[in-house]
Order: C-alpha cells, then sequence, then structure tokens
C-alpha cells in the first residue's frame, strides 16, 4: 500500500479499535494482506516441480502481498490461483478435477501441458486438450525451461562450450534419437558432461540447440539459449500465471471494499473512516484494476489527452450499459482514468 493509503488504513483501525466494528474490521483488512498461494497440481509424475521451479524463480507482482509456490494434488482445487499440469491425454481426474473450478475473468487457473518436449506435434495436443476441457492449455517443456534457469533437479546451467562440441561432431540423426545413442556416440565430450548436459535441458533441449547452432554458426551462445527458452513455450505460461496473481490481487481488493462498504452500512462509528479509505488514491486505483479485469481490458496510460479519451469512453460504456456489473466495473474505471487527470 502507498503511504497515503496505509495512514487511511490506520485511521480507520484507530476508528474501529473502540467500537463494535473491530473485529469486522480486522478480519477484512487480515484476509486482504493474507500470503498468495500458487498451487501447482495435477497427477503423479506429469512433471510438477520443474514448472514450481520455474515460477519460484520469477518476479511475479501481487501487489505487495507475499506470493508462495506450493505443489498440491488433485483432491482440492482450493485457491486463488492454481497451475494445473496435464502430461499427454487428457483423463477423467483432469476433466472432474477442473469442472470444480470457477469460469470467467477472475478465475485463476493455468492449465499447461508439460514435458511437451515428448511429444510429435505438441501444439495440436494441447489444442486438443484445450477443446475437451473448455480453457486454454499452454504446451511447456517444463524440465527443459528449469534447465535453462539453472533451477533444475541439478541447479547447473548449460555449458555452451560442450554444447558446440557436439555440435561440431560428426554425429549421425540417430545418435540423438534416444539417450543410449547418444551416450555411445563417438565425439569428443566425456560421458560425465554428457550427462550433464541431457540432466540440465533433456535430449531434446540439447538436439534444439545443436541445431541451431549448427545452422547459424556465427550466433552468440545468449541468442542461441533464447531460441530454446521461445521453444519451451515457458515465457507464455509466466505471463498467464502473472495474469493470474494480478487478478487475484485485484479481486482481493474488491473483496475488501465489499465487505468495508457492509461495515460501513451498519456501524456508524467507523463511517467517515472507510469512505476515508475509500476514496484513497490506492483504493481507486485498485477498483480500476478490478474492473478491467472484469471486463477484460487494460488499462490505458499515456499523455493527458489519452487519459481525457478514456473518461469519455467509460462514460459513455456505463450510460449504455444494461448490466449493472459492467455499469459498475465502467464507473470505476471512468473514476480511476479522472484520478490520473489530477494527479
Amino acid at each position: 500500500m502507498t503511504d497515503a493509503a496505509e495512514a487511511c488504513v490506520n485511521r480507520l483501525r484507530d476508528r474501529a479499535a473502540t467500537s463494535d466494528a473491530r473485529e469486522a474490521v480486522e478480519t477484512a483488512l487480515h484476509d486482504r494482506l493474507q500470503p498468495m498461494i500458487v498451487r501447482v497440481t495435477g497427477r503423479a509424475g506429469v512433471g510438477k516441480s520443474p514448472i514450481v521451479s520455474v515460477l519460484d524463480s520469477v518476479q511475479l507482482d501481487a501487489d505487495g502481498l507475499e506470493l508462495r509456490i506450493h505443489e498440491g494434488r488433485t483432491d482440492s482445487s482450493a485457491g486463488e490461483v492454481l497451475v494445473h499440469v496435464l502430461a499427454g491425454a487428457v483423463s477423467p481426474v483432469d476433466t472432474a478435477f477442473l469442472s470444480s473450478r470457477p469460469r470467467g475473468a477472475l478465475d485463476g487457473t493455468v492449465v499447461v501441458l508439460t514435458k511437451a518436449d515428448t511429444l510429435d506435434d505438441p501444439s495440436a495436443a494441447a489444442a486438443t486438450a484445450s477443446e475437451q476441457l473448455g480453457r486454454t492449455v499452454l504446451p511447456v517443456m517444463g524440465s527443459t525451461a528449469a534447465g535453462l534457469r539453472g533451477v533444475g533437479g541439478t541447479g547447473a546451467t548449460v555449458d555452451m562450450a560442450d554444447v558446440r562440441a557436439v555440435a561440431a561432431a560428426d554425429l549421425r540423426p540417430a545418435d540423438m534419437m534416444t539417450v543410449d545413442r547418444f551416450r555411445a556416440a563417438d565425439i569428443a565430450v566425456s560421458p560425465r558432461r554428457r550427462e550433464a548436459l541431457i540432466e540440465c535441458v533433456e535430449l531434446r533441449g540439447l538436439a534444439l540447440l545443436v541445431d541451431v547452432v549448427r545452422r547459424h554458426t556465427a550466433i552468440s551462445d545468449s541468442d542461441a539459449m533464447r531460441v530454446l527458452a521461445d521453444a519451451t513455450g515457458v515465457d507464455a505460461m509466466i505471463t498467464a500465471v502473472a495474469t493470474a496473481v494480478s487478478s487475484a490481487a485485484a479481486s482481493r481488493d474488491g473483496e475488501l471494499h465489499t465487505a468495508l462498504q457492509q461495515i460501513s452500512a451498519g456501524h456508524r462509528q467507523v463511517r467517515s473512516a472507510v469512505e476515508s479509505y475509500l476514496a484513497s488514491d490506492e483504493a481507486v486505483a485498485a477498483e480500476m484494476r478490478c474492473a478491467a479485469v472484469r471486463l477484460r481490458v487494460s488499462i490505458e496510460t499515456g499523455s493527458e489527452r489519452d487519459v481525457v479519451e478514456q473518461v469519455a469512453l467509460w462514460q459513455q460504456r456505463a450510460a449504455a450499459s444494461g448490466s449493472s456489473d459492467e455499469r459498475r466495473s465502467a464507473l470505476a474505471l471512468c473514476r480511476g482514468y479522472v484520478r490520473i487527470l489530477h494527479r
């Protein structure tokens, strides 16, 4: 929270401390500030651990909340953000599990098809799974992505000098088809270092790197690894999870504001303090973020003229809407843009 918003919250706490609203106010604020849990679920053996490792390695914006990544099972779909992992075909267990999750802009569910490097056509497999589940399924080479980031099982990063040595060797196509054949191939890379490459990015990832280096001999190490990182699909997964986390944080703000409005209606002693907090820049911005998530739009910032145009747009949307929920969200966006103008 900003200093101004925190000051409003402290005034609210002070005002509530001597009233019968104290417990209700503290509960509402406590619920808003609890750590946010991202649960990575899926059946045993589908590859949840690499996904956990990748998500642990990135900075996800949870609006100041502590963020915790936990590995879970398919016996409970509770939680604000859920990353469900498939490996291959969708099972009845996956379908039943995901059917218990809400749907919509604030559902907080991301589904990934990991071990994509073992599939002949991971994009087609993900498309089929998406159709079966009615949700977008993202293909990801989980173990390879974790290895590239140095957060895989060994914690080591890929040695590009060894990759280039493999690329320079006189390998037959069959030598990169299985781990056993690669181990037996006649190349000037020791068995231990070959194992290290496989453990880091797996055989499919190594084959992709070798192919890139062979086709683009002048490519830098960092650019070659960027090509492989793109192929893993991990960026799309991280973006989807980041969006889900941001949406969950916005949803918490909406729940807090609703709870405070209900407290204000029943407790006159804290009404002015609640109204002061809800009028703060922090609260108006939070309502704006939540409205943007509900309406599936982005918040546009730019020149003063751009912001004025957004104010007019959302005024018109609010006036024309036949849905009370949509109208409230449009008005929240309008108020947010007005507040941006006055800063």
